[in-house]
């Protein structure tokens, strides 16, 4: 493995470079463009959920699909994107909390359920970072934290080792590792703004820090599911590099909480 790299970061990386030129592309063009990227990664998104928690099910997967997509084409306005955003949240969990407690049909019902919030919030938040007057900048600030979470994550953890982070959902990640994380991102979100004039480098800095926290509740929260379900990979898109809920699921997270933010800091609240 290159430079020593774990098997699973790697394959985040590679992923990522992959996807980078057309994912790059269509949130730089924005509009059609960028809702066409959307919807495209919220159906592989809802037919790999539909078959980790549902079976396979296609038709449960078009029905996660289609709300999702509805959003994304018919999107709120700007003033209503926190209640948006929140509302698929609190769906996710209210989903999660009935499958995870409920049998039988009550408990396919949750997943569905969950899995709407769980596809269309990171969807959502992003359509609606990509409206802002800094949009396409947004976006990247998101991507780029995320990444530079699991980067350093990794390279903290094997350094450093010491206590585990969850032992029981994910054996191989620890504290050092999300100190890592946090540390780095938060100096990648300085240094965007150092280059680009956007927001003070404390403010992005500290707010890249807190969502790299928020990332990797994304991640173990997958691991957990994936746990729940025995699987190792959320599917097999990319052949040997896993699903594509396994690559997105820091973004899964990061993405509704900097929404949350960017747009109350763009509300101008005090």
């Amino acid at each position: 493995m290159p430079l020593g790299l774990s098997d699973n970061l790697f394959k985040r990386i590679v992923a990522a470079l992959a996807l980078l030129p057309p994912v790059l592309g269509a949130v730089w063009a924005g509009g059609l463009w960028f809702d066409c990227l959307l919807i495209l990664g919220a159906a592989l998104m809802a037919f790999e959920w539909a078959g980790l928690t549902l079976g396979g099910s296609r038709v449960a997967g078009m029905l996660i699909l289609l709300p999702v997509a509805t959003l994304i084409l018919f999107s709120m306005p700007v003033f209503a994107a926190v209640e948006g955003v929140a509302l698929l949240a609190v769906l996710a969990i209210g989903g999660w909390l009935l499958a995870t407690k409920g049998q039988g049909m009550a408990g396919r019902i949750g997943w569905w359920a969950a899995g709407i919030g769980y596809v269309g919030a990171p969807i959502f938040a992003l359509d609606l970072i990509r409206k802002l007057p800094e949009g396409f900048l947004t976006v990247i600030f998101v991507f780029l934290l995320v990444w530079a979470t699991d980067v350093g994550g990794y390279f903290f953890g094997k350094g450093i080792g010491g206590p585990k982070l969850a032992p029981v959902i994910s054996p191989k990640k620890t504290w050092a590792g999300l100190l890592g994380g946090m540390l780095l991102a938060g100096v990648v979100g300085a240094a965007i703004s150092a280059i680009t004039g956007w927001h003070s480098p404390m403010e992005l800095g500290l707010l890249a820090a807190g969502l790299a926290v928020v990332a990797q509740i994304g991640d173990l929260f997958e691991s957990a599911v994936k746990r729940r379900f025995g699987a190792k990979d959320s599917g097999n898109l990319i052949p040997g590099h896993g699903g594509i809920l396994d690559r997105v699921d820091g973004i899964v997270f990061a993405a509704p909480a900097a929404a949350l933010y960017f747009h109350w800091a763009a509300s101008g609240i005090q």
